[in-house]
């Protein structure tokens, strides 16, 4: 049997037909690659968002965004952890999945954060760590050494993905969101064991944690809030499906488990309507004078991970002791003195 053409593979999705991931992944590869015109491209990923993806799809684009994606030299022989998700969900909260990262990296738990400059949100993570005093513009090579010595760091998505140069054109001329902005959390170049991922639409739960799960991590966790976050809510119940190595199952965490106080629930102190804002609000969690909304956001967000590597036994548990590393400051130590980002705060 001849195989498909990318002409071919167009034609498919623009009738309607799902493609299989052999075949979703070719034509990424093609895109990388550099042999599929501009005006194809775009046709391309309309005709896909007016389909919809499949979970075969998008395994099938992920396989190429890795395969394009420069490897790291070295081969780490620990558990460690990525916290990027979809973003998109236009709630104007503070970075969460940053602070959590940085609560995790305090603790002694590996993370390597992966992710790019916003988009959709008020203060992408490479816009915070920048604003903080983090250098984006690293080699591989010192990102590499700087993860093995300080168990954190940032992935700064265009550096790893030259290939997406192509791409890059299109997305922002079609400005709408494409399956793009799904597989790049899941393009993690370091391949992490484990994974958070929240997204900006629950019926997305159940099939990235089985892509997660195909990608060989050994457990992860896909979450999208009731009041509509891409993480999980202190005001509302958070659904998640959690791949556990084995099966994926589809649950609810409810954060009144967490019994919060009255100024633990002030969502002044979580959500802002300007970049300016939500870097305030991210400053006052990092160097805290008392528990807040953004507080308690954080330590359940860092928490579910906790209880994702298997360092506690449930959630609360997870979320009481990330709180207490933040109101501590034990994260802001962090920070300051493993980061050697002194004049952040």
């Amino acid at each position: 049997m001849t195989a498909p053409t990318i002409k071919d593979i167009l034609g498919q999705v623009v009738s309607g037909h799902h493609l299989v991931d052999t075949h979703a992944e070719f034509f990424l590869n093609e895109v990388m690659d550099g042999k599929v015109p501009e005006p194809m491209l775009a046709s391309f990923l309309t005709a896909m968002k007016m389909k919809g993806e499949t979970t075969d799809e998008l395994f099938g684009f992920v396989r190429a965004m890795r395969h394009h994606a420069i490897k790291p030299k070295t081969n780490f022989g620990f558990d460690f952890l990525d916290t990027c998700g979809t973003g998109g969900d236009g709630k104007g909260t503070l970075n969460v999945s940053t602070l959590s990262a940085l609560t995790l990296a305090s603790l002694g738990h590996k993370v390597a954060k992966h992710g790019n400059r916003s988009v959709s949100s008020l203060s992408g993570s490479s816009d915070i760590l920048s604003g903080l005093g983090y250098p984006l513009e690293r080699t591989h090579e010192e990102c590499e050494n700087e993860f093995l010595r300080t168990g954190f760091v940032f992935l700064f998505a265009p550096a790893w993905h030259p290939a997406m140069k192509y791409a890059g054109p299109v997305r922002a001329a079609l400005g709408f969101r494409t399956f793009f902005n799904l597989i790049g959390p899941l393009s993690n170049p370091f391949s992490p064991t484990h994974q958070i991922v929240g997204v900006y639409d629950r019926s997305l739960c159940l099939p990235m944690a089985e892509i997660l799960g195909k990608l060989g991590l050994k457990q992860a966790i896909v979450c999208h809030s009731q009041d509509g976050l891409d993480e999980f809510s202190i005001f509302e119940p958070t659904d998640y499906a959690f791949f556990d190595g084995k099966d994926t199952q589809e649950l609810r965490f409810d954060p009144k488990e967490l019994r919060l106080t009255e100024s633990e629930l002030d969502r002044n102190t979580v959500f802002s309507s300007s970049k300016e804002g939500a870097e305030a609000l991210f400053r006052a969690v990092l160097d805290p004078s008392s528990a807040t909304g953004g507080t308690a956001m954080v330590s359940l967000n860092a928490g579910v991970s906790l209880f994702l590597l298997g360092a506690v036994k449930d959630v609360k548990t997870g979320y009481e002791i990330a709180r207490d590393a933040l109101l501590s400051k034990k994260v802001l130590r962090f920070v300051r003195e493993t980061l050697n980002l002194r004049s952040a705060l």
